[in-house]
């Protein structure tokens, strides 16, 4: 049985600009009762500074109760 999770998530921004999701929607699937490393990397773009030095401060996942982290990173 397929069961499907939809999983949100925020950046936290701080400069001028707003940070923007150049890949919109993306997926993964997973096994259930698997434990996994990484499942999925996420990734936004901030254009606030120089190439290399501005860089996405926070990832959140805003829909509650859900058994993922992600971290600064993005995975």
């Amino acid at each position: 049985m397929l069961c499907r999770e939809a999983v949100h998530i925020e950046v936290e921004d701080v400069n001028e600009y707003s940070p923007t999701w150049p890949h919109g929607y993306m997926s993964a699937d997973v096994v259930e009762g698997r434990v996994y490393d990484e499942i999925i990397r996420v990734e936004a773009i901030d254009r606030d500074g120089a190439d290399g030095v501005s860089r996405i401060c926070r990832y959140h996942i805003i829909t509650p109760h859900v058994p993922f982290e992600v971290n600064a990173n993005g995975q």
